[in-house]
């Protein structure tokens, strides 16, 4: 009776193994990866992890041609018809040989070894996840949640909204040394400074923070979605690139991509999500590591319903928001359908991303005495629009009381954090259009348009 009940038990697993063979190497083809490309490879930046030339030939095998994914799947077929058994082969001397069974679980653990099994989530996926992951985070002390209230505050023609959340009082954060014209210079530590402290962005995860992994289909390239560990508003969550990207890198056309679907999956999903993306070390930006924030919002971020009114003389051009006294530069986004494809989103969001990063750049080269380095700038985007702000600051110093006030991509959304009553009455008493304009530029959108109508003009004569 014993013999039989552990020949069952070694039944099933072995059954339980080939499926997962099966499975696993179907997933193998669309997401080929080696999965050892990290022994001897080499980290560069930008880049990423380059594998060895000494694994040449199971790149080709793996990632180039899936024949390793193949014949992990065929020698889980062979064992799901051995042990199930197919009615052909029943009771032949090659169902009898045991010794068969276990050469062939032997060489199917080999294969299956060689290559990246990932079990990859979609958008939806991510989003219909997050209220049961927040609260068991939050259950089990690896999310700390701080409780707030929000004021709203009408000026220059926008309800800005500020979140006054006293608890963050307790939570330490290094105060930055106070610079000139009521600026505060950068906290963010420098790409050598990160390197020298521990990365909170890299794997292992912390399993109640790890919402699941994202992988786009067009380069394969991997990301981790991450609860924020301290988190002001419910369900922040964040899309954390795999390999170490620095955070000064701009967005390129797969992490627009990735931050679109998110999007759109929140919508299918009936909720409203914001994206912002604080580039540099002027720009808010608290680690290093690449990473897209996602926030919750009733009906989009307050400086939204101003670019919603914003008439435009000519479509599918960046515009600014004249009323603001910052230089601000957006791009009105085409609407696309819950279900449009990878290409559809790319051709919506990349072109328009870069041409107000260009712009962003030529703000940056008009304005005098600019820090020194790579240039800072906020991303903000939603389904409507794509917002980017140069920044020359990271933070404010509020008047006489000497507060000091980081600014990330959400104070140019329209929402600004304070940590006590008093910060927050310093705040309304500074305005709020002069702390914007404090940390970032002035505006010279007339300057740009008439470079361009003249560019035009000179396309035009020649």
């Amino acid at each position: 009776m014993g013999r039989l009940i552990w020949h069952h038990l070694s039944r099933c697993i072995s059954l339980t193994a080939s499926f997962y063979a099966v499975w696993a190497g179907l997933w193998g083809i669309f997401f080929r990866k080696f999965f050892w490309d990290f022994l001897d490879g080499i980290l560069r930046a930008p880049g990423g992890l380059q594998p060895s030339p000494k694994v040449a030939v199971f790149i080709t095998i793996i990632v180039k041609l899936p024949i390793i994914q193949i014949v992990t799947m065929v020698l889980g077929f062979i064992m799901i018809a051995l042990e199930y058994p197919l009615p052909i082969i029943n009771g032949t001397a090659v169902h009898r040989n045991f010794s068969l069974r276990v050469v062939i679980l032997i060489l199917q653990g080999i294969v299956a070894a060689l290559f990246y099994q990932l079990t990859v989530m979609n958008a939806s996926d991510i989003i219909s996840a997050l209220p049961s992951r927040f609260e068991a985070a939050r259950s089990s002390g690896d999310l700390f949640f701080f409780p707030s209230e929000v004021n709203k505050h009408e000026e220059i023609g926008v309800e800005w909204e500020i979140r006054l959340c006293t608890a963050l009082q307790k939570k330490q954060l290094a105060s930055a040394p106070a610079g000139d014209a009521g600026v505060a210079l950068s906290n963010q530590p420098t790409d050598s400074e990160a390197s020298e402290k521990p990365d909170p962005f890299a794997p292992p995860y912390v399993p109640n923070l790890h919402v699941g992994d994202l992988r786009d289909v067009s380069t394969g390239t991997e990301y981790a979605i991450l609860l924020n560990k301290f988190s002001v508003v419910p369900h922040h969550f964040l899309l954390v690139t795999k390999e170490y990207l620095s955070q000064t890198s701009p967005l390129l056309p797969h992490d627009l991509v990735q931050t679109y679907l998110l999007l759109l999956a929140a919508r299918k999903a009936s909720k409203t999500y914001l994206a912002f993306y604080n580039c540099g070390s002027n720009s808010g930006a608290s680690q290093a590591h690449k990473h897209i924030q996602f926030i919750e919002v009733e009906d989009g971020p307050p400086i939204e319903r101003l670019a919603r009114a914003t008439k435009l003389e000519v479509a599918d051009k960046p515009f600014s928001m004249t009323s603001m006294p910052y230089a601000n530069h957006v791009y009105r986004l085409p609407t696309l359908s819950n279900d449009a494809s990878h290409e559809q989103i790319e051709q919506a969001v990349f072109l328009p991303f870069l041409s107000l990063l260009d712009l962003v750049i030529s703000t940056v080269r008009h304005a005098q005495d600019y820090p020194s380095g790579t240039p800072s700038y906020n991303v903000i985007l939603t389904l409507e629009h794509m917002y980017l702000i140069p920044r020359r600051w990271e933070s404010y110093t509020l008047g006489e009381s000497g507060v000091t006030l980081s600014v990330n991509s959400l104070g140019f959304a329209g929402m600004l954090m304070v940590k006590s009553e008093p910060e927050r009455q310093a705040l309304k008493q500074e305005k709020i259009g002069k702390v914007l304009r404090g940390v970032g530029l002035e505006s010279v959108h007339e300057l740009q348009v008439a470079g361009t109508s003249m560019e035009a003009m000179d396309e035009i004569g020649g």
